[in-house]
């Protein structure tokens, strides 16, 4: 009941975007909300997220290995079935859609999905996961990005690229300082803990309002196929493969690997949307794939919990 009242609650904050697009909202006003959700929003919600815990909590080589190469396999699937059934070329489009397939509801469905069912002895595992996908799978989708729209201009422009997706990014550097500052066990002035508690939270609701603005259904009739597509992957092939790597490499940790496979499970996060609508690239169709993905997430996380049970 829970799950589905977390699903429910998404709906409504998406239903609210596309409402208020059509009523009250311009084209233009869009843009400083996802501008203010990417550089403001997630770095607080990143930061928050990795400095309050221990390091030992969060780290554990084998198993973030074991969950990237899932990442990694199930991007290369999304992008070559992409390619090779609906005859996407653009490598921008691709790089967008393996980040459609790949990247997860991690905070807003994550956190309270794997600590209902999993409880406090999984939190350090969930935390790390939904660090790593932010880091590796935005950050990694920004640094592509990036490089494809310099393809071809020398050393120093690589060096631009690393700097500007990197080490200036808005994804990178408040997790870097937050795993700085939980090492160190510096303590903080009050007034900004309280401001970035406060700011955090609004990252998920402001990222699903503006990917409900976004939605525009005409784009189902003509990629219904290849949304079909994404959503197989997201729902289905990335938690399996998952599963699969979890065991290939021997992983004992009954938290990392239900914490992992859960969170693998979800719909496509409104992130992704964020990533899409910033180098718009696949907008409209990201903002379906996020929505027709949650829809068919209350049978899958169902029946994948079932499987973990």
């Amino acid at each position: 009941m829970a799950g589905l009242e977390t699903i429910l609650m998404l709906f409504v904050l998406i239903g609210l975007g596309y409402l208020g697009k059509r009523t009250v909202l311009r084209e233009q006003s869009m843009a400083p909300l996802n501008l203010f959700v990417f550089y403001f929003a997630i770095p607080a919600l990143l930061f928050n997220s990795v400095y309050k815990l221990s390091i030992d909590s969060i780290f554990q080589p084998l198993a973030m290995l074991a969950f990237l190469l899932a990442v990694v396999a199930t991007a290369l699937i999304a992008a070559f079935g992409c390619a090779l059934f609906f005859s996407e070329r653009n490598k921008e489009a691709l790089v967008i859609r393996a980040l459609n397939g790949t990247f997860s509801n991690y905070a807003y469905m994550g956190i309270p999905v794997v600590f209902g069912l999993l409880g406090e002895d999984a939190y350090g595992a969930m935390i790390c996961i939904i660090l790593l996908g932010n880091v590796f799978q935005i950050g990694g989708t920004q640094f592509l990005m990036e490089s494809l729209r310099h393809e071809g201009q020398g050393a120093s422009q690589i060096l631009r690229i690393l700097d500007k997706a990197l080490l200036r990014s808005p994804i990178v550097i408040p997790t870097f300082l937050g795993v700085l500052v939980s090492a160190t066990q510096i303590d903080l002035p009050k007034v900004l803990v309280d401001s970035l508690e406060m700011l955090a939270p609004a990252t998920v609701p402001v990222a699903l309002f503006c990917l409900g603005a976004g939605l525009e259904f005409r784009t189902l009739r003509e990629s219904k196929a290849e949304l079909f597509w994404l959503v197989v992957v997201k729902l289905v092939v990335h938690p399996l493969l998952t599963w699969i790597t979890f065991r290939v490499l021997g992983i004992e940790d009954q938290n990392w690997f239900m914490a992992a496979i859960l969170l693998a499970a979800l719909p496509t996060g409104a992130l992704a949307h964020v990533m899409a609508a910033r180098y718009d690239v696949k907008e409209k169709e990201t903002s379906l794939t996020v929505v027709l993905s949650t829809l068919a997430s209350i049978v899958s996380v169902t029946v994948w919990v079932s499987l973990l049970g």
